[in-house]
């Protein structure tokens, strides 16, 4: 059974946390939040993104992750924007002007760079990432244990159980990138949160009262 997910309940407490802030960082994180959520990636390609990647994305339907950037031994990979997955990476946008100036971005600059990296417009680190989401999750009242990993679970998650495509397991190995579909496996189990109603549910039915007597000339007749 899969663990390193976040049920519906459990998202909008992450992603609601980082929205009430106006500060430009933590907009920035609201968003490259949202932006993981929507489109499944590994942290690591996430973070390659490049501004003119996303402008790109933006004009059109895919968000385009180069093999290079997936470690080499994936192939390229497309992501298909969604208007939910568009909203986020054009907050992203906008943040990334904000942080750099309109006149001295550039197209090869990560979409998400870090603070200190001023108009070097270099990208905010793994370890960032780790340490914000952890930091938002604290917030929230969710675990400590909260990477962004998780998120890439929980896109697979919310398109196995809200699909309605004849084959959503088919559909989550496309939207992540999976080259087997056997990798896509772990996500047909049973949810944690539905074991646990099951549990719950069976451990609440009343159970029937037998007596003393009867569990004894039950086990008579059995033994005879």
């Amino acid at each position: 059974m899969l663990h390193h997910y976040l049920p519906p309940d459990e998202q909008k407490q992450l992603i609601d946390a980082a929205g009430t802030s106006a500060a430009l960082l933590d907009r920035r994180d609201h968003a490259w939040m949202r932006a993981l959520l929507y489109s499944g990636l590994r942290i690591q390609e996430f973070a390659l993104i490049k501004l003119g990647t996303a402008l790109t994305a933006l004009r059109g339907k895919y968000l385009f992750i180069p093999r290079e950037d997936r470690k080499g031994k994936f192939r390229d990979h497309k992501v298909f924007v969604t208007e939910q997955l568009r909203s986020s990476l054009t907050d992203l946008v906008t943040i990334h002007f904000e942080m750099v100036g309109d006149s001295k971005s550039n197209l090869d600059h990560a979409l998400i760079i870090s603070r200190q990296s001023g108009q070097s417009g270099q990208p905010m680190s793994v370890r960032s990432y780790q340490l914000r989401i952890k930091y938002w999750a604290k917030v929230a009242g969710l675990t400590s244990d909260v990477s962004p990993h998780w998120l890439r679970h929980t896109r697979a998650m919310n398109i196995m159980r809200n699909s309605q495509a004849k084959d959503p397991r088919g559909v989550t190995q496309q939207a992540l990138g999976h080259v087997s579909i056997s990798s896509t496996g772990i996500y047909t189990g049973v949810l944690r949160e539905e074991l646990e109603s099951a549990l719950t549910q069976t451990d609440t039915v009343p159970s029937k009262r037998v007596s003393l007597k009867q569990l004894r000339a039950d086990f008579e007749r059995s033994a005879s």
